[in-house]
Order: C-alpha cells, then sequence, then structure tokens
C-alpha cells in the first residue's frame, strides 16, 4: 500500500466556514502550496503531489472558478497540487445549487487541477455523482475503517467501494490507517493508497521536506 501524507480537518475549519474567513485561507494555503511545490521542480527536486482542502463554500462563489484560473496559471507544476472536495459540496438544497457545484468541479478539472472526492461513505454519498463528476481520487472515510460490527461484513463493504472507485477509474485512498492489521485489511480489499498515522503525522513544512528526503 502506497501512504499519502494528508492530515485530518482541523476542528476551527467549521468556525471559519461560518465567518467566511475559510475563503481567504483556502486561497492563501493554495498559493503557498504551489510556490513550495514549484521551488522543489526548479531546484531538480523529486516533487510529490500535495492535497489542498477546498470549502464548500466556494462552490457557490461568483470569481471562486476566476481565482483558481488565475492561481493554476502561475505555475509550471499544475499537476503536483489537488484538490480535496468533500460530499457536502454538492448537498445545498436546491437543484439549482447542486449543479452549480458540478459545474464548478467540472471547469477546475478542464484547468488542470487534479481532483479527490474526500470522506466518501458519510452522510450524503450520493452514487450517482460519480457519474458526473470528473473526480481522480475517492477517498474512503475512515469511519468506515473503524466501524464496530462483523469484519466481513465490513471487508465486502470496503471492497465495494474500491471496486467502485475503480470502475470509474479513480485512484481510492482510505484515511485513518493506524495499524498493520488494517493496512494489511485495506490491500486485501483492492485499496492502493493510505493515509494516517501509521506512515506520519501532520508536520510542519521543514519537517516535510526533510520526510522527503529520508524516504525518496
Amino acid at each position: 500500500m502506497l501512504p499519502t501524507l494528508m492530515g485530518e480537518e482541523p476542528k476551527f475549519i467549521g468556525i471559519f466556514e461560518k465567518n467566511g474567513f475559510v475563503s481567504k485561507l483556502d486561497f492563501y494555503m493554495l498559493d503557498k502550496t504551489y510556490q513550495y511545490q514549484q521551488a522543489r521542480y526548479d531546484a531538480g527536486l523529486p516533487v510529490v503531489p500535495i492535497s489542498v482542502n477546498q470549502s464548500r463554500i466556494h462552490m457557490q462563489e461568483e470569481d471562486y472558478l476566476d481565482k483558481m484560473r488565475a492561481i493554476i496559471s502561475r505555475y509550471t507544476v499544475k499537476d503536483a497540487v489537488e484538490l480535496e472536495i468533500t460530499e457536502t459540496a454538492f448537498d445545498f438544497g436546491s437543484n439549482a445549487q447542486r449543479e452549480a457545484s458540478i459545474h464548478v468541479v467540472k471547469s477546475l478539472k478542464e484547468m488542470g487541477y487534479r481532483i479527490l472526492m474526500d470522506d466518501f461513505g458519510t452522510g450524503y454519498s450520493d452514487i450517482a455523482l460519480l457519474n458526473v463528476l470528473p473526480m481522480d481520487v475517492m477517498k474512503i472515510d475512515r469511519s468506515i475503517l473503524i466501524a464496530p460490527g462483523d469484519s466481513e461484513r465490513k471487508k465486502n463493504l470496503l471492497t465495494l467501494i474500491a471496486q467502485m472507485g475503480h470502475g470509474f477509474g479513480m485512484d481510492v485512498i482510505c484515511e485513518g490507517i493506524e495499524t498493520e492489521e488494517q493496512e494489511k485489511l485495506l490491500i486485501e480489499c483492492g485499496c492502493e493508497y493510505g493515509q494516517g498515522y501509521l506512515y506520519g503525522k501532520p508536520m510542519k513544512e521543514e519537517d516535510y521536506t526533510t520526510f522527503l528526503e529520508t524516504h525518496l
């Protein structure tokens, strides 16, 4: 199983979504991540894709796509940064808002962004969306991995989800892997990527650079 280095969502994100600050934070983090990746590329160093979360509120912002187009146009390492979008981004209560969100995702894909569906399997989980959204990666929510109950049923569920993701041409990642037993289970289920403390905890930029130096 190949590890990924994407951390869990901080608790303050919900507060920032309510007061609107999350929009500024998302754009700042996206630009800083591109700067980091471009610097590594220009220095001839290996570049490993980094994902950046995008709040659901962006789906309804009038100037969001213009800002995203401006950001990606400033860099040559366009596929070195990925966007994580949760399923809740498409659960606004009206068909018009839902269609607007779908349009945003399709436009981002056309710009060159690689897109991940985050937290798949929680809440909304509209499987029909997989047929219309050009997602590159499905991220299985950790709640499915750690859910109590029959282990064989859990294995069957994880296998079906992984097969579905692959059937739509997506890579499949499972979140929240903390033990080798969980990793073994996911490998058996056909999940090729994993995220969790088994591989690494959230870290500062300089620590991440050191991590890359020792693992690549």
